[in-house]
């Protein structure tokens, strides 16, 4: 919901608008995580109460690139802006809602079948639903993120489809960010076999899980910092030199990050 509320309305720069921006996001980073960890250091789990404690620098971070990619939303061309409200903010965001009430409703089936909240028996089917939950969102931010840029700066971040199949030519950051989230894809097929597992917890769904949403906060990370350089690369390329013209470009088969997690978010969501 903090997504699509910073880039819902991307025009909007008045301070009153802004702090409420702070608000949502100070009750949710830090608020929030802080009111688990101490839940979890109360039932004698410090590896959770720490790994709360842990993950709100890097919202922190996610923040300010939003902001930063939210500013250069606004600037996007008038059809443009209207696509990526209505098709990217709008219809991705909803779709990821329903996805995720989707994983809620399985941990609260077990709960009724179990008849109890306190047994423990759906503890593995709760933390696979939270953890595919976030790395739905994360998915989620990562997509509707990469469409703040004009059209010219995804095409340059896009990765042609030779070098994916050889995998040489791929810039550093391009093989970081693919590494992670092959990573967590292999923990989203993990986290997958165990909803609906009834049981006494199971601390490996924990680690496997904690291991796929850390290295998929650090290549949503890494994409959106490349998204604000290539664009202000862009922009000072722009006033330095003028455009390219069309009959010198060569035409590669290619594809943005925007594209791989637009695939990435349909296969989520099957």
């Amino acid at each position: 919901s903090i997504v699509m509320v910073v880039f819902y309305k991307p025009k909007r720069t008045d301070a009153g608008y802004k702090r409420f921006l702070y608000f949502h996001f100070f009750t949710f980073a830090v608020v929030s995580e802080v009111a688990a960890a101490l839940g979890d250091f109360r039932t004698d789990q410090p590896f959770k109460g720490w790994f709360c404690i842990l993950r709100i620098p890097l919202w922190c971070l996610l923040f300010w690139l939003l902001l930063k990619l939210r500013a250069s939303a606004a600037k996007l061309p008038p059809q443009e802006l209207s696509d990526f409200l209505c098709q990217t903010v709008l219809v991705k965001g909803t779709a990821a809602m329903g996805t995720m009430l989707f994983f809620s409703f399985e941990t609260v089936s077990c709960f009724i079948s179990q008849n109890s909240l306190s047994n423990g028996q759906c503890s593995n089917t709760s933390n696979a639903a939270a953890f595919l939950s976030m790395y739905l969102a994360i998915l989620t931010t990562m997509s509707i993120a990469s469409k703040t840029v004009p059209k010219s700066v995804q095409r340059e971040t896009a990765v042609e489809l030779s070098s994916i199949a050889s995998l040489k030519g791929l810039k550093w950051w391009q093989q970081i960010q693919g590494g992670l989230m092959t990573i967590t894809a292999i923990a989203s097929m993990y986290l997958l076999g165990n909803l609906g597992v009834e049981g006494n917890e199971d601390s490996v769904v924990v680690i496997v899980g904690a291991t796929g949403l850390l290295s998929l906060l650090v290549a949503g990370l890494v994409n959106m910092a490349m998204l604000v350089l290539t664009r202000n690369s862009h922009q000072q390329q722009q006033r330095n030199t003028t455009v390219q013209s069309p009959t010198t470009q060569r035409s590669v088969r290619a594809i943005s990050s925007g594209k791989v997690e637009e695939e990435m978010f349909a296969i989520a969501l099957i």
